[in-house]
């Protein structure tokens, strides 16, 4: 079956010439040894056009990068049949290397067939942290980096998107209130794919700027401590894939990749992830890439963030090495419940949202001063008091919850967003009229 489905989509993905750029999501299945017809099938070219109880542990930083980085060429694009004869083959499964050459290649050009073929094959079998890693390394070497002045530390409350549940745009309103707390934020995203309502799109509505240049993204940070990044402009190499995944219309690496690609390199990560089988693969790749000094991986009741609806799932990864030396990681998993430190249940109907503009009037509203709580506002509290635990803002996550309540309710959040949306506008104005 799994041949089958395999050869059925290589053949159709060749008649693609969409550039669609979607986020991020991942789950695992199993795979039968295809028979030697696929061999076969991997022949022809077709050149591109175009989100317990406690445990802890300790891990050494990854090795460093490889040097090397293959280029396409529109006579001779590079192979990926090595990759997929390994994977056909079932013997083992790809290096962090192995998987750093192949997305370097696929991120250059690669034979769309051969690109899908492999994207299945990694699906089908389940990728694991050590591929993972190969791939956010390749796409952290393929982008536009924002180059944040040396000694900032930057914070990113991302999620993968996927859990369908149509919700306000909790992260990134809850970037905000971080950022009203005192953190420094570099919030990566793109527009909606799997919801109503995407933070570019969100963002756009509420009249922030979100297509800066990486240059203007600094400058944004600098004048008002936060800014966005949008995917298009600092994952420019993406449009070689994104006719691949339209055509093969199901999930692939690629809708987990996003959240650990931070453009800015942001060393503090709030990460949410659809399904709970993505929590420990998810951090193991970030510290088998070893970019992040204080992380968490949650996973909350059927959301990819943490939310009244019930207890979450935290994997938490933290650099306790001396500075200057090699990332040595402490990891802990636990659970969260937001009953812990006051916050009443609610129901997913609760934290409903809708189209940007919708969306847009929320985020104005959950943002505001003042005493009167709910299930969005409590949802924000939850996940930017997380943020300023792992910014290191607070000792504990309770600690950070409380911060973010009470910095909600002075609305400074609120002076927060009217900064941004001025900074980033006077900044793309200059930037426009000196290019």
């Amino acid at each position: 079956f799994i041949h089958l489905m395999i050869c059925r989509l290589a053949s159709s993905i060749v008649h693609s010439s969409l550039l669609l750029l979607t986020p991020w999501s991942h789950p695992t299945t199993r795979l039968c040894r295809p028979n030697a017809s696929i061999h076969r099938m991997l022949s022809g070219t077709s050149l591109l056009t175009g989100n317990f109880p406690l445990e802890e542990s300790s891990s050494a930083a990854p090795k460093q990068q490889p040097k090397h980085k293959p280029e396409a060429t529109m006579s001779s694009p590079p192979s990926l049949k090595p990759y997929i004869e390994t994977l056909i083959a079932g013997e083992r499964r790809l290096t962090s290397v192995e998987t750093y050459d192949a997305f370097s290649t696929i991120l250059a050009g690669a034979d769309e067939i051969q690109v899908g073929c492999l994207l299945t094959l990694l699906r089908a079998r389940g990728e694991t942290p050590e591929e993972i890693a190969g791939m956010v390394r390749a796409m952290n070497a393929a982008c536009n980096a924002v180059r944040l002045p040396d000694g900032v530390r930057a914070l990113d409350i991302v999620g993968t998107g996927g859990d369908g549940a149509d919700t306000i745009n909790i992260s990134t309103a809850s970037v905000v209130l971080a950022a009203a707390c005192g953190c420094t934020v570099a919030k990566a995203g793109n527009r909606s794919v799997s919801s109503a309502c995407g933070s570019a799109d969100v963002l756009e509505a509420l009249g922030v700027r979100a297509d800066l240049k990486p240059a203007d993204v600094v400058r944004c940070v600098e004048q008002c401590g936060i800014a966005f990044m949008f995917a298009p402009v600092n994952h420019p190499a993406m449009r070689f894939v994104a006719p691949v995944r339209k055509r093969l219309g199901v999930r692939t690496c690629f809708n987990i990749l996003g959240p650990m690609t931070n453009a800015a390199g942001a060393q503090r990560a709030v990460i949410g992830v659809f399904g709970e089988h993505l929590v420990p693969l998810m951090a193991g790749a970030l510290k088998e890439v070893g970019r992040v000094d204080h992380a968490v991986v949650i996973h909350g009741v059927g959301l990819d963030e943490i939310s009244p609806l019930g207890p979450a799932t935290i994997l938490e990864i933290k650099n306790v090495a001396p500075e200057g030396e090699p990332r040595v990681y402490e990891t802990k998993e636990f659970m969260f419940d937001p009953l812990d430190v006051g916050i009443e249940r609610c129901k997913v109907e609760d934290l409903r949202g809708g189209g940007p503009e919708e969306n847009a009037e929320e985020f104005r509203k959950v943002l505001l001063g003042g005493d009167e709580m709910n299930a969005k506002r409590d949802s924000i509290c939850l996940n930017a008091g997380v943020g300023c635990y792992v910014y290191g803002l607070t000792d504990t996550i309770e600690e950070g919850v409380a911060l973010a309540k009470k910095t909600l309710q002075s609305g400074k959040a609120t002076e927060v967003l009217k900064t941004w949306i001025e900074s980033s506008q006077e900044i793309a104005a200059a930037s426009s009229s000196s290019s």
